[in-house]
């Protein structure tokens, strides 16, 4: 399994990033890796990475790194440094003297990790047999194959594989799919081999031509699990392609269960893929991101978040605010206010559209779940590498205003002239005083208060929000 790989000089990676992931502990998702960010902020070129850990010594000479692989920023030099759970180095690096090819130290592997790309299309005939066992079929990916092809290479060894072990294959398809679904390779009078698919008690068939994109994607899912050992890799490049949300839902469950004893690491977009249960466990997060210098940069989660994690799942009071709404955080380019509370967010959201105010930031989720919990989704997302971040705070929570003011500087922070965001009648508490009304109408006193500061916080914004 991989505790972590270093990755120097391979496409966005003009600086060099250490890239840590979580191995199983025997919790439920403690081996889960998610892997997040925007496109073209280098997810993908960290699976490239990855897919070099199969590398071993045998190849000397024939991996070879294209001039287009190569970042300029680091003299077109790379460098990628893999650290195993045994805490064995293995390394493969261009040659010193510069150019394509590459030189392997230390690459003596029986531990070799499979991955699913996110190009998933494999041709609906096959005309042979073939026989490549799962580590045959991972380590033919790695020699000079292009990161994004239209088919994956040699994908017909594995389809006559799952019919030689149908029975502990369509053991996880039923439980995926919720029910059975009823297919066999068959064969053409001219030879070829095609997946038939059976319906209505095998009185009605077609081809996997007529088979939906999300089913194929679900099948090579499948094909990732089947026969995957405890303790091995598997790396799956956007899982959620062409699911529906519930089979996302029920993807990601399977996966959560298999990572208590094996290491899945998922580059995905989607908040269904995000499991807060496997964070809490032991797994890790992991955003990318571009500089301003187009280098590519990651962040991660630590154990005080964890912590977090954990405790906000326990609230009772607030058990939306890492819900759908509240990861979608982990998708966001940049540029994101955090408020107290959900009404915080009805309401700004509320004066945006009846004053007809644009802004430029995303509005965290449901908002924090009161002002205490703000300081700690600062530190999450400090972790996660953000740079423009604004927390809004109401007028009597002065002193945690200045306290988290003056431990995140590079942040932006606001405290508003009221002791809240709208009129709060008096009932079992002390009444408040807002800056609209409790229906949530601006006070009118405070109209031009509430569009400048909308404008200063676009105008935080402005300074990345192209990357």
């Amino acid at each position: 399994m991989i505790k972590s790989v270093k990755i120097n000089g391979l496409r966005g990676f003009g600086e060099e990033n250490n890239i840590s992931f979580s191995l199983p502990n025997g919790k439920l998702g403690s081996g889960l890796n998610f892997i997040v960010g925007p496109n073209n902020t280098g997810k993908t070129t960290i699976i490239e990475a990855l897919r070099l850990h199969n590398i071993d010594n045998n190849y000397f000479g024939t991996i070879t790194f294209s001039e287009g692989k190569r970042n300029k920023n680091n003299n077109s030099i790379i460098n990628i440094e893999f650290v195993d759970e045994n805490d064995d180095v293995s390394i493969i690096r261009t040659l010193p003297e510069g150019g394509s090819s590459t030189e392997t130290i230390n690459c003596n592997k029986d531990d070799i990790a499979y991955c699913l790309s996110s190009r998933r299309y494999s041709d609906y005939y096959m005309n042979s047999n073939s026989n490549f066992d799962r580590n045959s079929f991972s380590i033919s990916h790695i020699v000079n194959t292009k990161n994004r092809t239209s088919t994956i290479m040699n994908y017909e060894s594995r389809i006559f594989d799952w019919q030689k072990n149908k029975n502990k294959f369509d053991k996880i398809l039923k439980d995926i799919l919720g029910k059975d679904f009823d297919w066999t390779i068959e064969q053409e009078d001219n030879g070829n081999y095609y997946i038939k698919v059976l319906f209505n008690n095998k009185t009605i068939s077609h081809t996997r031509e007529g088979m939906g994109d999300g089913y194929w994607s679900i099948f090579t899912i499948v094909d990732t699990l089947y026969d995957f050992e405890e303790n091995k890799t598997i790396i799956i490049d956007e899982p959620e392609l062409s699911l529906h949300p519930s089979l996302q839902k029920k993807v990601i469950n399977y996966l959560e269960d298999y990572s208590k004893t094996r290491q899945i690491i998922i580059a995905t977009h989607s908040p269904y893929f995000i499991s807060i249960k496997a964070l809490i466990n032991g797994g890790n997060l992991i955003r990318t991101f571009k500089d301003e210098k187009y280098n590519i940069h990651t962040g991660s989660i630590d154990e005080l978040d964890r912590k977090f994690f954990d405790e906000v799942s326990k609230d009772i009071n607030s058990p939306h605010v890492f819900g759908l709404d509240g990861r979608e955080l982990f998708f966001l380019t940049d540029h994101i206010t955090i408020t107290e509370g959900q009404e915080d967010v009805v309401i700004i959201s509320k004066l945006c559209n009846d004053l007809n105010i644009t802004t430029n930031f995303n509005l965290f989720g449901w908002g924090a779940g009161g002002y205490a919990k703000i300081k700690k989704v600062l530190h999450l997302l400090q972790n996660l590498k953000f740079r423009k971040v604004t927390a809004i705070y109401d007028g009597d929570q002065k002193k945690e205003f200045l306290e988290v003011k003056e431990s995140y500087p590079n942040y932006n922070f606001i405290i508003l002239p009221k002791d809240d965001i709208r009129d709060k009648n008096e009932k079992n508490n002390k009444a408040k005083e807002g800056i609209t009304f409790e229906n949530g109408r601006i006070k009118m006193e405070y109209k031009d208060y509430f569009i400048n500061l909308m404008k200063s916080i676009n105008e935080y914004n402005k300074s990345i929000e192209n990357l």
